[in-house]
């Protein structure tokens, strides 16, 4: 019975059926002109009869379909002649091979000749890979490719040699040659899956990968791969199924679990990101990344004290190496007006940093401060600060808009937009300052210049929350004139 009450066919039923749709796709003897050989290939199949017809019809597909009448084709040359076998198997080549790779590469160079097999260019590369000359390694397998086009290890070390050297594009073809030939083990797969994934072919890195794991799931490498390929394809459940999985075996990989808690943030669910960067925490392999993405995620969740410990941490750890992600999270803590644990960051930066923190960040860690003061009514002393600021780098259009947002919180239009217009002629700054003059005509209710500073930042860099702000300018503006 099937799930809607429905009987199911008997199975000799369904067999019976796929049979005569079988014999349906493929051509009949009959079909075959009658003096036309059987071997040739196929009779046309109208397309009227199956939707893989043109498949059918394609003179690749009759090709390989004859050819499995017979035996199948060998994948390795032989060995064959005394000659070749007497040098091959002699005590001092088989101790050159195993213990001296440049001896046995000098006998095979004389070795070698156009009639001898394909055997010898693929041991002779072989060794040149042992030897880290990957250059004359490719050079052989190239030759004894082409001595003998079947040769299956042969596609298979110039496909992994090839990979090795990142030539990825180059690798792929000898890496799928050496699986049609039969071949295709988890190593082969795995190697094909890391081709495909760096040339951007998500979905085709995907289906090596899985044949990859298939072969072997034990390798870590090649689940790894298989993750990022779900995660480009955005296939983040399945993605998550698997790192479960990968995490029972390797409870402790810190890189697992941040990986999982990235890919919880790209499906919004910022609170299973913070278990595992929790987790990882206190497990003591939190690196600093972590730790400030951490503090980024409590700060979003308006955690500000959470966010802080976070970023505190990863100050410590970081060990005032490098202090510019400490001052990035001390700017998004300024950005919400979070001023008291902003200014506790900024102690533990200047403690870390102390001495070594380069003048750009100094610069930097002294513009927050200054905001922070600025907003805590402490202006007067901040204000020196950006003014010395200001003489030692004219063009810090930062610093200059913080100059006139302090004049113009305390009735000195004209030194404010003395700075706001300075800073309108630094590029990249033109349409921030644009918009701090516009602010400062509104304050003065010149509504009509406002706007025309308001468009001309709109035309440099359009934003939706400055479009509505125009939009309500534009009307007090108009009431103005009507009055």
């Amino acid at each position: 019975m099937t799930r809607n009450g429905t009987q199911s066919l008997p199975r000799w039923i369904l067999l019976g059926v796929m049979t005569a749709a079988l014999a349906a796709a493929l051509p009949s003897h009959a079909a075959r002109k009658k003096n036309e050989p059987a071997a040739t290939g196929f009779a046309p199949i109208n397309t009227n009869r199956t939707p893989l017809a043109a498949y059918f019809n394609d003179p690749d597909f009759a090709k390989a379909f004859v050819g499995t009448y017979g035996f199948l084709s060998e994948v390795e040359p032989k060995i064959s002649t005394p000659e070749e076998r007497e040098f091959f198997l002699s005590e001092e080549f088989q101790k050159h091979l195993a213990e001296e790779p440049e001896k046995a590469a000098r006998e095979l160079e004389k070795f070698i000749t156009p009639e001898t097999s394909a055997v010898f260019e693929l041991v002779l590369g072989s060794s040149y890979v042992q030897l880290g000359d990957l250059t004359n390694a490719v050079k052989n397998y190239e030759l004894a490719i082409a001595k003998f086009p079947r040769f299956l290890r042969a596609h298979k070390a110039m496909g992994l040699v090839l990979a090795q050297e990142q030539r990825f594009q180059e690798a792929a073809p000898y890496l799928t040659r050496a699986i049609e030939l039969g071949g295709g083990d988890s190593q082969l797969y795995g190697t094909l899956g890391l081709a495909y994934l760096n040339l951007e072919q998500f979905l085709s890195a995907e289906i090596a990968f899985r044949n990859a794991v298939l072969l072997n799931p034990e390798k870590a490498t090649w689940k790894q791969g298989l993750v990022k390929c779900l995660i480009e394809t955005e296939d983040y459940i399945t993605a998550l199924k698997l790192i479960d999985e990968m995490l029972i075996q390797s409870p402790g990989n810190e890189s697992l679990w941040a990986l999982q808690a990235g890919i919880y943030l790209q499906m919004d669910r910022p609170k299973k990101a913070v278990v595992n960067l929790e987790l990882l925490r206190k497990m003591g392999k939190a690196d600093v990344k972590n730790l400030m993405l951490l503090g980024d995620i409590y700060v979003s969740d308006d955690s500000d004290e959470l966010a802080l410990s976070a970023y505190l941490e990863a100050i410590d750890k970081g060990g005032g190496e490098d202090l510019s992600r400490a001052l990035r999270a001390a700017e998004i803590l300024v950005r919400r007006g979070s001023y008291e644990p902003a200014t506790r960051l900024f102690a533990r930066i200047r403690e870390v940093g102390q001495g070594t923190m380069p003048p750009d960040q100094e610069m930097k860690l002294l513009k927050l401060e200054s905001q922070v003061a600025i907003a805590d009514g402490k202006g007067e002393e901040a204000i020196k600060t950006i003014e010395t600021i200001i003489s030692r780098n004219p063009t810090d259009a930062e610093a200059l808009m913080l100059a006139g947002d302090y004049y113009g919180a305390n009735d000195e239009p004209e030194k404010a937009d003395n700075r706001y217009q300075l800073a309108s002629k630094i590029p990249g700054a033109e349409a921030d300052a644009f918009v701090k003059i516009a602010q400062l005509h509104v304050r003065q209710r010149k509504y009509t210049e406002a706007v025309e500073f308001l468009r001309k930042a709109q035309r440099i860099d359009p934003k939706d929350n400055v479009q509505r702000y125009l939009e309500k300018v534009e009307e007090a503006a108009s009431r103005a004139v009507r009055q």
